[in-house]
């Protein structure tokens, strides 16, 4: 069994903690009195609730994906990789490790402003204001992940304190009913819309972000499954409580102007007890607690992405220190990003805190959109392997949730909307490009099957209609050149509107080595198919020498499949063994009787590579010609074969007949939309010679085909076979009658 690592907290010290000390933030204490000054009550209780209800509908998806699956080190990273795959942990590892590791500084940056405020002097070293408390917090941080649990609570206790004294400060000041009706809605005169809300949203939801600091220590929990939806779905619950309270109290004690004007500042000086030197330790211990928080949790993000190798340039950020596998390189790394971050405050002339909470509520959207996704996704596949503990979800939540994290990303700030989801989908393409080969038992192959199965169900109630025809054809292909011909053929014919299954039947000396040569053959002729670059679905049947070819083949045809995907085009060669005529018309009647379309190829070496030339429909009615006539339009339609254009040609043995013949061609131009010349040719020369003679040239030919009674097997096959000898590659097409050019 392998040995666990990480310091094994329990829900409380390992989840709870960390995620309310990163809830109750810099917001709470320096911003949340002036969005009650701006919205007033209703509308800051209104933006409250719909910032809690993405942080509800993502605690939700993250507990549900958390208890379905062992979790390990790396948060959110870790579970969504596992949910959707490689391709989306990899865009969303290092952009959440990029928002988090902004948290950082925006903290340290709300501790500054709090410091400055409170001591003016030292406004004029904003810097080292920001630089003393992060290194200290580094060196914490560094010594180990217990060490810095053990002084969240210390700071726990601190900001309790804090709390009790503004929120008692505030009760005693003397809410009032006139009071609260003055400030119950926005700033009278000043215009309201969602652009001036959203404003105020991107300020106020790094409030509420704080929950995924618990997560983020997913390592190091005794209990993940456990631990992860208890503390955070309390955290959120008591996060949610305590801002409310706030905003209720704040609206109803004190006037606009002075919550617009210095909502800080008079917090202080209404401490309870007088006791403002309190809250300035509050905002110490939430600033600096958070920052802590996510000084912990973002390298353990980075590590937990590099350790799954998947850029071998991060790969160093995998190490780790001691039994405990501490992050050192991670958090080096997060220092120094965070360094530069506060010396471009700094020097900005804008407010760096709002603009830092920007940055970080955008990256933030992205990936708590992707979290949503995910559990979504893993909900409505219904992979019986989704079996999460937790209960308390469905999928359409996590549609909530994703849906509402992307429409707040768009009206906050287009521009960095468009600049971090580019971020997200550049990562995403390299992670494809690489072709890894890491799987994770992601959810999509679930999410496909059920969207496959519950379509198929509903294909297979509706009736059939040659307006939605769409070919199905399997190969019968060997291994020979001429069947990889055939394979190329059908691709072209496929012309990616449908499907295209390549069949193999071998025979073995034994069956007790059946299985085994069958997979040994299906391995070959994968690659095979690789080579040729022809998407399509290969299948093997392997008999043993006392079953005959012919028997497999008929049994194939008949086997059961799921019916609106079955085969509805049967693609072959042309036999070159006079003792097998008889079988192979046989076939051709069986799979008449099954109603499947018949497409027979001869002189497949001629099959052209780079076409000149035309492709001839040599037409005698609409029973085989509605499905010859198809089959050019999608064989023109493939890249390589545009210059070649669509002739139909009629040899008329009456000349009184053909002007009303080229009016029937003309006519079934117009009504299948499908663009052609049309050729009537009448005279008294035989069709062999009208045939060699007009299509001579062509790049391809289609000829109807009907099938001989059973004595005239062998007359056929040397009348069609001297007919098209010498001739360009040449398609005989029996149709089922399934297809109609009118529709």
């Amino acid at each position: 069994m392998k040995e666990r690592v990480g310091y094994q907290f329990n829900t409380f010290s390992g989840v709870f903690l960390p995620s309310i000390l990163t809830i109750f933030g810099v917001v709470m204490f320096l911003r949340l009195g002036t969005i009650v000054g701006e919205l007033g009550i209703i509308g800051a209780l209104g933006l409250l609730v719909f910032a809690e209800s993405i942080a509800v509908a993502t605690g939700l998806s993250i507990s549900s994906v958390s208890t379905n699956t062992p979790v390990q080190s790396g948060g959110p990273y870790f579970l969504i990789s596992r949910a959707l795959g490689p391709g989306f942990g990899t865009s969303i590892g290092l952009t959440y490790f990029i928002s988090q590791t902004l948290s950082v500084p925006f903290y340290i940056i709300g501790f500054s402003e709090a410091v400055t405020t409170l001591f003016p002097r030292l406004g004029a070293y904003p810097l080292w204001v920001c630089m003393i408390p992060l290194i200290l917090l580094f060196g914490i941080a560094l010594v180990g992940a217990n060490w810095a649990i053990r002084t969240q609570y210390v700071i726990m206790a601190i900001l309790g304190i804090s709390i009790v004294v503004m929120l008692g400060g505030a009760w005693f000041a003397g809410p009032s009913a006139e009071q609260m009706q003055s400030n119950l809605y926005a700033v009278p005169g000043k215009k309201m819309d969602i652009l001036f809300f959203t404003t105020c949203f991107a300020v106020f939801f790094p409030a509420v972000t704080g929950f995924l600091a618990g997560v983020n220590m997913s390592g190091d929990l005794a209990d993940a499954r456990k631990s992860i939806p208890r503390g955070t779905l309390v955290a959120i619950s008591v996060g949610f409580i305590v801002y409310a309270l706030e905003i209720i109290l704040f609206g109803s004690v004190w006037p606009r102007e002075t919550l617009l004007k210095n909502a800080y500042g008079t917090l202080v000086e209404n401490a309870l007890f007088h006791a403002g030197f309190l809250i300035f330790a509050g905002v110490v211990a939430a600033t600096l607690s958070s920052a802590l928080g996510t000084l912990l949790g973002a390298p353990r993000i980075l590590q937990a992405f590099a350790s799954d190798r998947i850029f071998p340039f991060l790969n160093f950020f995998a190490k780790g220190r001691g039994k405990e596998n501490d992050p050192i390189p991670a958090m080096i790394l997060t220092l120094l990003i965070s360094i530069v971050t506060i010396c471009w405050g700094a020097v900005s002339e804008s407010n760096a805190l709002d603009a830092v909470a920007e940055l970080v509520t955008m990256f933030t959207l992205c990936t708590y959109a992707i979290i949503n996704i995910s559990a979504a996704v893993e909900g409505y596949a219904s992979n019986p392997s989704f079996r999460p503990n937790f209960r308390l979800f469905h999928w359409t939540v996590g549609v909530y949730g994703a849906i509402a994290c992307f429409v707040m990303a768009l009206f906050i700030n287009f521009l960095l909307m468009l600049v971090a989801f580019s971020i997200v989908g550049f990562l995403f393409l390299c992670a494809r490009k690489r072709s890894l080969a890491i799987t994770f038992g992601d959810a999509r192959r679930g999410y496909y099957f059920e969207i496959i199965r519950r379509y198929l169900l509903r294909l297979a109630a509706m009736p059939q209609d040659p307006k939605n025809w769409r070919p199905r054809l399997v190969v019968l292909a060997g291994k020979n050149e001429k069947h990889k011909v055939l394979v190329r053929t059908g691709s072209l014919l496929n012309n990616e509107r449908g499907i295209l299954f390549v069949l193999r039947i071998i025979q073995v000396p034994s069956n007790a080595v059946v299985i085994h040569e069958r997979n040994l053959e299906l391995s070959k002729m994968q690659k095979d198919l690789e080579s040729l670059q022809v998407d399509c679905f290969p299948e093997i049947i392997s008999i043993s020498d006392k079953i005959d070819f012919d028997t497999a083949l008929n049994v194939y045809l008949q086997s059961p499949a799921v019916s609106p995907l079955a085969p509805n085009i049967v693609l072959c060669g042309w036999p070159n063994n006079p003792d097998r005529i008889s079988a192979f018309f046989v076939h051709l009647k069986i799979i008449h009787l099954l109603r499947m379309n018949a497409i027979m190829q001869l002189n497949t070496e001629r099959m052209p590579t780079d076409p000149q030339g035309s492709i001839d429909i040599w037409w005698r009615g609409k029973r085989n010609g509605s499905l010859m006539l198809l089959l050019a339009y999608l064989l023109s339609c493939n890249k390589t074969w545009r210059r070649c254009s669509i002739r139909v040609l009629r040899l008329m043995t009456d000349p009184s007949q053909a002007v009303s013949a080229k009016h029937e061609l003309v006519k079934l131009s117009e009504d299948s939309r499908i663009e052609a010349e049309h050729i009537v040719i009448s005279g008294g020369s035989d069709f062999e010679t009208v045939f060699r003679r007009e299509s001579g040239q062509a790049a391809i030919i289609f000829l109807g085909f009907l099938h001989p009674a059973e004595g005239e097997f062998a007359a056929l096959y040397e009348n069609l076979t001297r007919l098209t000898a010498n001739m360009p590659t040449t398609f005989l097409v029996s149709s089922a009658g399934d297809t109609d050019l009118d529709s």
